[in-house]
């Protein structure tokens, strides 16, 4: 049992913690609310206001704590939303829906919650559902981008390209000015290459790190230069190399490619692209050295993990080329 003093005095800390959150005191305000939360653990609006600080410094499991004891204390819509949405970034999202959904129970319609319920099932995986959730508030709001984007996510994940092409540049075409477009163009980018192909086979790797990653494989390893297969031998021949150079000078004339500087994917792959440097005659940087302004040629010797090449390129601006030199089974 809390007596009325401990209440009392968990009330003080949580009024406290909210002055030093307007005043921008945001470390000071998150020790209030841990006052707050001990000295009363059934107070719902503590725990709401800890599970905020836990969710900015990134402890998203201590928050999805607070905001589900806040939420079995007193059910209300902030406990349940701030659940769904910190349990979609957890990578729990059906867990997320069903938080999600008591929210809709409190306020039915809310477009808000439709809208993290459907990309609840995007991160799943489940793309009809998320689309059957989509339907209606693309009804109600056919200028709103952030929609149309998920949408055309959605259909991209199907293999639906022409329609995942047709959403992402309504997309593009109402994003707002001046706002980051939080990886449209690249999605947009994979859909028109998906859709270079009459069709893709999931089993073809050359086709696959194009359109997913727009890395071009030059050809190794004894390909014809269309069809890339996997071959387990480990040396690359002189004709192999040939062949991959002659190609990557080939695409580098027809498209004028003047690069500022080339970028290894990898330890592995410095020593191919400290040589593709001095041919060049540029220099070798490393990601968080590359500019908004430049072209960067980014070398991987042997593709094992294509993901790789995602967190690369968060880290390198500007615009790049990816060089992949073979590809191994594990890719």
């Amino acid at each position: 049992m809390i007596d009325h003093w401990h209440r009392g005095e968990a009330g003080f800390f949580l009024e406290r913690g909210e002055a030093l959150e307007q005043a921008g005191r945001l470390d000071e305000a998150m020790s209030e609310f841990k006052r707050a939360v001990h000295a009363d653990p059934g107070m719902a609006e503590a725990h709401i206001a800890l599970g905020f600080h836990y969710r900015r410094k990134n402890l998203l499991s201590k928050a999805a704590d607070e905001f589900r004891t806040a939420a079995s204390l007193a059910p209300s819509y902030e406990a349940f939303f701030d659940l769904g949405h910190v349990l979609i970034d957890l990578g729990q999202p059906r867990e997320a829906i069903e938080a999600l959904k008591q929210c809709l129970a409190m306020a039915p319609g809310d477009a808000t919650v439709a809208y993290e319920i459907a990309y609840a099932h995007y991160t799943a995986g489940d793309y009809t559902a998320a689309l059957d959730w989509l339907q209606p508030l693309l009804a109600a709001s056919p200028d709103d981008w952030e929609l149309h984007y998920l949408a055309g996510s959605c259909k991209l994940a199907l293999g639906q390209y022409e329609q995942a092409q047709a959403e992402l540049e309504q997309a593009r075409r109402l994003l707002p000015e001046g706002e980051a477009d939080d990886g449209l163009s690249d999605a947009l980018q994979v859909a028109q290459r998906y859709r270079e192909f009459p069709k893709v086979d999931p089993h073809d790797l050359k086709a696959r790190l194009y359109a997913e990653y727009g890395a071009v494989c030059l050809g190794t390893l004894g390909d014809d230069g269309v069809h890339l297969t996997i071959d387990t031998r480990e040396r690359l021949t002189y004709q192999d190399l040939g062949r991959m150079l002659q190609r990557f000078q080939a695409l580098r004339l027809r498209w004028r490619w003047q690069f500022d500087a080339v970028i290894a994917v990898d330890e592995a792959s410095r020593p191919l692209a400290l040589a593709l440097a001095h041919s060049l005659k540029v220099p070798v940087i490393e990601p968080g050295q590359a500019r908004e302004q430049g072209l960067w040629l980014l070398v991987w010797a042997t593709v094992t993990l294509p993901e790789l090449l995602e967190v690369l390129i968060e880290r390198a601006g500007g615009a790049y080329v990816t060089f992949v030199a073979a590809p191994t089974e594990a890719a």
